[in-house]
């Protein structure tokens, strides 16, 4: 639509929270360290989903970026961040 000349806003977002991501995690957890995420609780199982994006969760941003994308990056978001995350637990 932009090249259209229409106004057109694309916010970057991933998300990393979905079953995909808690499987990997999962499996890493078991792998390094033998326990499930329920041996770990709640709270440790979410820090290691967090500690998971920053190591792996960035590349497909950093592909868009590599390519040239044309995004607002200062609205971009993830599905964990704070606002999204309470949405979510509300709903």
């Amino acid at each position: 639509h932009r090249m259209k000349g229409h106004a057109t806003l694309y916010v970057p977002g991933t998300d990393h929270a979905g079953i995909a991501t808690q499987s990997v995690v999962e499996k890493m957890i078991m792998k390094t360290q033998n326990q499930t995420r329920h041996d770990l609780g709640r709270e440790a199982f979410v820090q290691k989903v967090w500690e998971w994006k920053a190591e792996y969760g960035n590349k497909i941003t950093s592909q868009l970026r590599r390519l040239g994308s044309s995004v607002d990056w200062s609205r971009e978001r993830f599905t964990m961040d704070d606002m999204l995350s309470k949405a979510v637990i509300e709903a």
